[in-house]
């Protein structure tokens, strides 16, 4: 049993679990406003939940929570204004660099802070020169932002207006092209499929959900994952110009029901009491 267990632990080791997905469309490629989208891959050794929370200070915003495991800790969110921020690891690297316990405390400042895209470029150098290495996506009420947080405290941004962008788990910008160690075959393969499937539009948030679940390249290297890495769960929010944002999630908890549930996030929703929105209370 020993041995056993031992061998499981050096697997669990040697699997890059940080290996999600990140696409979003701006402007007309989105029908107007934005579109955004995260699949998250990661081991199966934890459960998720999405949660409303109103802290004591700053935006209320609902999050993508891993309630436990190795990287407990929140992978997804949309605030009160609009603006949702998902995230990626940047396992191109070695370990030590992007597996790190502050690897998503921008993210948090972001949802509790931020009302715009224009108000996360203006913190960028506080927020990200200090922030471990990982990729964002963001989106507002009229754009997106690419976020790519390198070594040594270098980042670049790259704001669309109209058009898509993708991301997996290695660097793109010429400028952070170098802390490319080792570029796994899931992340090329991965984003050289959904930039295939994000090559005309527009494009809807059924759209966005049914990309989610694509599984062309198989149980290693699709979009949804069922291998060695499962994809744990799917997030995709579309934000229009004007209104209220809709978001839609797909979550695959370990040994329990796939769920797909939608929201509309308009005033009433923000105004309703702190709590678990998934999975739902059997209460």
């Amino acid at each position: 049993m020993r041995i056993r267990l031992i061998a499981l632990f050096s697997l669990m080791l040697s699997v890059p679990a940080g290996a999600c997905t990140l696409w979003g469309a701006a402007g007309m490629a989105a029908g107007g406003g934005t579109l955004l989208a995260k699949n998250r891959d990661w081991r199966p050794d934890h459960v998720q939940s999405i949660r409303l929370i109103h802290p004591k200070r700053g935006a209320s915003y609902v999050g993508l929570f891993a309630d436990n495991g190795i990287a407990p800790g929140l992978k997804a969110g949309v605030n009160e204004y609009g603006l949702s921020v998902v995230s990626a690891s940047a396992s191109s690297l070695a370990r030590q660099y992007w597996d790190s316990p502050d690897v998503h405390g921008a993210m948090l400042l972001i949802l509790r802070e931020d009302h715009s895209i224009d108000d996360v470029v203006v913190k960028a150098t506080q927020r990200f020169s200090h922030s471990s290495p990982m990729f964002l996506l963001i989106s507002d009420h009229q754009k997106l932002l690419e976020v790519e947080v390198g070594k040594d405290g270098r980042y670049t941004l790259q704001k669309q207006k109209e058009g898509v962008l993708a991301h997996t788990n290695h660097y793109l910008s010429d400028e952070l092209a170098a802390c490319n160690q080792k570029i796994g075959k899931s992340s090329r393969v991965r984003l050289e499929r959904i930039r295939t499937m994000l090559a005309g539009g527009p494009y809807s948030l059924s759209d966005f959900a049914a990309y989610s679940q694509d599984q062309q390249a198989g149980p290693d290297l699709s979009l949804w994952r069922s291998g060695k890495v499962h994809t744990l769960s799917s997030w995709q929010i579309a934000t229009p110009v004007a209104g209220p944002a809709q978001l839609s999630v797909r979550m695959a908890n370990p040994e329990q029901a796939i769920v797909q549930k939608q929201w509309l996030l308009d005033d009433s929703f923000w105004q309703g009491p702190a709590r678990v929105l998934l999975p739902e209370s059997s209460e």
